[in-house]
């Protein structure tokens, strides 16, 4: 249900501090964005180039890794990011997005140089950055952990979820079958016009 991830994924957006996001494995996204920062939001991805490079950003982070969470720079402005891949029954469905932080290591002059290579106005993009939340590698870290548990839990709750569906939808068609069985040999004994004897 859209809706009820949508929710889920907002509380842990807002819990965390973080922007969130749910795409598809190649980084199209799938639920609305939580708490996006102006500057990804507004300046970035409203630029082709810095679209695209969202999305193979989103496809490269939050590709399969069953050993926990991506955490890299963003590939299109370089915000730290994290990813944690949402799989069921072993088939990577989607990847979990966090992100849009930086921390005082982050190099503000290579971030307006990447406004020139996307052709976003630089003293926007100046501004923007600065409005960005300052986060400490090691907080984000703990934060891109409880991602991954988190998507992993709802992964193991997904696939058992679908197994019930099924094995509830086969039920639900054997007694169909069964119902429709008996109810042509009730009408087949109803209106048989020859006569029959049940021996002992």
């Amino acid at each position: 249900n859209l809706e009820n991830v949508q929710f889920l994924q907002d509380l842990f957006s807002n819990a965390s501090g973080v922007a969130s996001i749910i795409t598809y494995p190649d980084g199209t996204p799938i639920t609305k964005p939580s708490n996006f920062c102006r500057l990804c939001d507004k300046i970035i991805r409203k630029t082709e180039k810095g679209l695209k490079n969202c999305y193979q950003s989103d496809a490269m982070i939050g590709r399969y890794s069953p050993e926990g969470p991506i955490i890299w720079p963003c590939l299109s402005g370089g915000l730290w990011d994290a990813g944690a891949s949402i799989t069921v029954g072993g088939k990577h469905l989607a990847n979990w997005m966090i992100g849009q932080v930086r921390n005082e290591a982050l190099d503000e002059d290579l971030m307006i140089i990447y406004a020139d290579t996307i052709g976003a106005d630089k003293e926007d993009f100046r501004k923007a950055f600065k409005e960005v939340p300052v986060m400490t590698f090691e907080q984000f870290n703990h934060i891109a952990k409880m991602l991954f548990a988190f998507a992993n839990e709802l992964s193991e709750k997904g696939y058992s979820n679908l197994q019930l569906q099924k094995k509830v939808a086969e039920r639900a068609n054997a007694i169909k079958l069964l119902l429709e069985s008996e109810e042509k040999h009730r009408l087949i004994f109803e209106n048989i016009q020859e006569v029959f004897f049940q021996c002992d």
